[in-house]
């Protein structure tokens, strides 16, 4: 019954969808899409479509109907939900809250084609979110880093001081949260045993690495588009045009990062950016994330004996994962070097090593 299902409010963590689809819209999990306008559905308007924008109809709203937060819908849900709104055939509570439509000024607008400002999140819009400062590599990370043996280089200091990065509040204790929970299942196993790795799997470890290269660059060059991780939070997944590879990884140092602008061909510095690739390593398994900052197709890259893994957009419903051979710290440049601007010599001839095969574990899924 329509009293039965939650009523929407500004806090909300879990919430009955629109399109009745029989799954919940889970917060810092799913893609989401907030729907609010008249109760007939004669008026209809959508947040978070994409960054910056929303879906309406025409302006202004009716007079003579009041405005509700209608309530929540999946992404994937939101034509079915439109159109059961504009049926009647949606349920409704009976306590909607009211919604009021204000204008957008422009001392509320931000260029989110350039890098997040100082003292803003950037990974959402909230222009005003309290900060925090996050871990760039999470403490579940920091045990399997120590277990591997990782330690302080400064004999004067047994405890490492590990790097951080402001990020709001709400990213930091919501998606970004649960994603950790998530990659954390998936990851550490990697480091142990032969796995198989299905599109969920694959899906969450791209996203974790899309995360992973907006943050290492907020605390380092800052050169991302303000977009690029405000779709990671609306999207839920890497937007379109990114590309994110994964490896095999092992050295005695367990961390390696090579963060490459690539620019418009040319060597005039003041030249246009096309994107960012952003090669790391996490104990034995490596990432490269390619952020374009315009439209336009990668050429075709050097896989080093099919050992680099295109994890997303998926290729491949089920990955065999390690691949053949392995990265270390001085082969891994030659890795970050596959994707560049021709202003510089690159060289991608290197020896790898086999990669370590052990026991099986089974693949991992939503469960």
């Amino acid at each position: 019954m329509a009293t039965e299902r939650r009523s929407w409010k500004p806090d909300w963590r879990r919430m009955d969808c629109l399109a009745d689809c029989g799954e919940l819209v889970k917060r810092a999990r799913h893609s989401w899409v907030e729907i609010g306008g008249t109760r007939s559905g004669s008026w209809l308007i959508g947040t978070r479509v994409d960054v910056g924008r929303a879906f309406a109809d025409p302006l202004p709203p009716p007079d003579e109907e009041q405005l509700f937060m209608l309530g929540t819908a999946h992404r994937s849900c939101i034509a079915t939900a439109v159109a059961l709104l504009r049926e009647r055939r949606a349920q409704l509570t009976d306590d909607l809250t009211v919604m009021n439509i204000e204008p957008i000024t422009g001392h509320h607008a931000h260029e989110n084609w350039l890098p997040a400002p100082p003292g803003r999140c950037p990974f959402c819009s909230d222009p005003e979110g309290q900060l925090t400062d996050e871990d760039i590599y999470p403490k579940w990370l920091v045990r399997e880093m120590k277990q591997h043996g990782v330690r302080s280089t400064d004999p004067q200091r047994r405890r490492i001081s590990w790097p951080t990065t402001p990020v709001c509040q709400h990213c930091n204790n919501t998606w970004m949260s649960t994603l950790e929970n998530d990659v954390k299942d998936v990851l550490i196993p990697m480091f142990h045993q032969v796995r198989s790795l299905d599109e969920y799997a694959q899906g969450r470890l791209a996203l974790w690495a899309a995360k992973m290269a907006v943050i290492l660059d907020a605390a380092g060059g800052n050169i991302v588009p303000h977009r690029a991780g405000q779709r990671l939070e609306i999207h839920r997944q890497p937007h379109d045009g990114m590309r994110v590879w994964i490896t095999a990884y092992h050295d005695a140092s367990p961390l390696a990062l090579v963060s490459r602008p690539i620019y418009m061909p040319g060597k005039d510095p003041r030249d246009e950016l096309l994107g960012l690739c952003v090669t790391f390593s996490v104990v034995k398994v490596a990432f490269q994330v390619f952020i374009p900052f315009l439209d336009g197709d990668l050429a075709p890259l050097e896989d080093f004996h099919g050992s680099v893994l295109q994890i997303w957009p998926t290729t491949c419903s089920v990955l065999d994962w390690p691949p053949p051979f392995r990265f270390d710290q001085t082969s891994i440049q030659a890795l970050a070097a596959r994707i560049n601007d021709n202003r510089e010599d690159v060289t991608m001839e290197v020896n790898l090593s086999a990669a370590e095969r052990v026991s099986r574990a089974p693949s991992e899924g939503p469960g």
